[in-house]
């Protein structure tokens, strides 16, 4: 699974996008995400899961939160932090979770009001 953040070429930049992966890998971030709804973990940083391969030094990570803040930048240049609350996470867990059973098509898993959306898609398209 790729990590890339996207400043232009498309109305939807910038984004972040998770793609280019395994049916196998999906599930392992769905259960990730699964984590951070129920309370096992509280971050999860998805740039150093062992399946996930960071393009340019691309750096997410996924918090829960009493808020729902969608993805802000960090301070260092390609960091970026997702946060929700538990229900938003829970509901993200379900946009992944097909993935998981074949990799086809694309989910929007957060847009606004963060500063980039974050994209899941089987082939990097949407």
């Amino acid at each position: 699974m790729k990590l890339e953040y996207l400043t232009d070429g498309s109305p939807d930049c910038p984004l972040l996008r998770l793609y280019d992966f395994k049916p196998a890998e999906a599930g392992r971030l769905h259960a990730a995400v699964a984590s951070l709804a129920s309370g096992i973990t509280a971050r999860v940083e998805v740039h150093r899961l062992p399946f996930v391969e960071p393009i340019a030094g691309c750096r997410l990570t996924f918090v829960r939160r009493g808020w729902d803040q969608a993805v802000v930048r960090g301070a260092a240049q390609g960091e970026f932090e997702c946060g929700f609350t538990a229900d938003t996470w829970e509901n993200v867990a379900g946009l992944v979770e097909p993935f998981a059973n074949g990799p086809s098509g694309f989910q929007w898993l957060a847009g606004t009001p963060g500063e980039a959306a974050l994209l899941l898609s089987a082939t990097g398209q949407w």
